[in-house]
Formats: C-alpha cells, sequence, structure tokens
C-alpha cells in the first residue's frame, strides 16, 4: 500500500510538472530604427517574432523611429540610393507602450550615438520595459544612453575596439554569442541577433520557438558561449 501510494505520488508531481504552462511571451514588441541600420539585424529577428505572434494572441510588432519617414538600411545603389527600408509605426516622440525595445546595430548605430533624441528615448524608455535587446553595434546605444553601465554585454566582433571606446562603463564580455544581464540582451554581430531571438523565446516557450525556427528553416546557436569570430578578429579583452 506504501509502495503504490508513493508511485501513485511520484506519477502525480510528474504529470503536474510535464504540464506546467510555458511562460507568457512580452506582447508589445518595438524594435527601433535609424537611417543605415544593417537591414539582418531587423528582419532576422523579426522574421521569428512574426511567427511567433501568429502563435501569440495579441502580440503586436512595431517599428518606432525619429520621424515616420520611411528608415532607410545601409545596403546602397550608386545610381538609386537605399536599396530597402522600414516603415515606422510611431515615432519616438510618440512613445507607445512596449514591453520589449529591440535595438539594431549597423554604420548608422555610430550616428545614433551622438543623435540626443535617440539616446534620450532610449534613456527614457528602458524603466518600463520588461526587457531591453541589442543586435550588434547597436550595444553602443544601449551604453551611450547608461542602460549598460556595470553590465555584462557583448556586441560585434569585428569592431570591438570601437564598441568598447564607446562603452567604458560596460563590462564587455569579449567570446559570447550574446550575453544576459538582468533584463537586458545583447548579441554579438549581425547573424547573431537571430540566436539571441531564438534563446529569448524559447526561454519562455521552447515550443513556439522551435516552431518558428523550423518554419524558416534555421539551425540556430543554442550556446551562447559559442563564438569563433573573437579569435577571427583577434578579440581577447
Amino acid at each position: 500500500m506504501r509502495i503504490f501510494s508513493l508511485v501513485t505520488l511520484v506519477c502525480s508531481v510528474t504529470a503536474a510538472l510535464g504540464t506546467r504552462p510555458a511562460k507568457t511571451v512580452p506582447l508589445k514588441w518595438g524594435v527601433l530604427a535609424f537611417p543605415r541600420f544593417v537591414g539582418l539585424d531587423i528582419y532576422g529577428p523579426l522574421e521569428i517574432l512574426n511567427i511567433v505572434s501568429f502563435n501569440t494572441p495579441n502580440m503586436t510588432l512595431s517599428i518606432i523611429a525619429e520621424t515616420m519617414d520611411n528608415v532607410p538600411a545601409h545596403i546602397t545603389n550608386p545610381t538609386s540610393g537605399a536599396l530597402t527600408w522600414v516603415k515606422p509605426t510611431y515615432t519616438i516622440d510618440q512613445d507607445p507602450p512596449l514591453d520589449v525595445l529591440l535595438i539594431p546595430g549597423g554604420p548608422g548605430s555610430r550616428i545614433a550615438y551622438n543623435n540626443t533624441k535617440i539616446i534620450d528615448y532610449v534613456k527614457r524608455t528602458y524603466p518600463k520595459l520588461k526587457y531591453i535587446l541589442s543586435t550588434c553595434t547597436g550595444a553602443q546605444i544601449l551604453a551611450k544612453a547608461g542602460v549598460l553601465d556595470q553590465k555584462r554585454a557583448t556586441t560585434a566582433k569585428f569592431a570591438w575596439a570601437e564598441m568598447v571606446a564607446s562603452g567604458p562603463k560596460v563590462k564587455w564580455v569579449p567570446c559570447a554569442r550574446w550575453v544576459v544581464d538582468g533584463n537586458i540582451w545583447t548579441s554579438s554581430g549581425v547573424t547573431a541577433g537571430m540566436d539571441m531571438t531564438y534563446a529569448f523565446i524559447s526561454k519562455l516557450n521552447s515550443t513556439i520557438a522551435d516552431k518558428a525556427v523550423n518554419i524558416i528553416e534555421y539551425e540556430p546557436h543554442t550556446d551562447p558561449s559559442w563564438d569563433p569570430f573573437c579569435e577571427i578578429w583577434n578579440v581577447t579583452t
């Protein structure tokens, strides 16, 4: 009788743990766009998040920019200018309510770094967010806004020295695909943003995360310490 009772208890606990609901994926997502962002820094994570949104009722994706003008990515044609743009949903002055803000990198992050309006937006928005994420050199915008002060973070390895100099109060991690410090997620260069996004969603709901990357046929790196590029670019400190 005691053995039966113990077995029944173990099975009941196991069943309960197995049916424990997944954590809720944040609903209000925003991406900060500025001229000359790297397209994949935005488009890669958005492809994953778009599929996640199909499976997450009331989840919204927004583009936040300085104005409502289309924002050009950094890929250009010598005769016709920018080849791709994103269309803003809101301006930074409209200050839409968000749960998560993603900040891309690219040549334009150096300009945004010195744009007071953009930096002030990140400063005042961060305390209201559940999470903030950056891809590639977008980390320097977080650094300028003070979000990364005394926080662990990583960024693009090919621009490592420049990024470290732009954030002297940051505890930079040289070899990492992505780094998490509290509610701050930062990734290495470009494609690492997709791995970070997968890891972020997977932490909350692995079923939805796996479905998203399987639909787009992308196999993410799941080890945050995987980073051959720190050796390629001779980044050690």
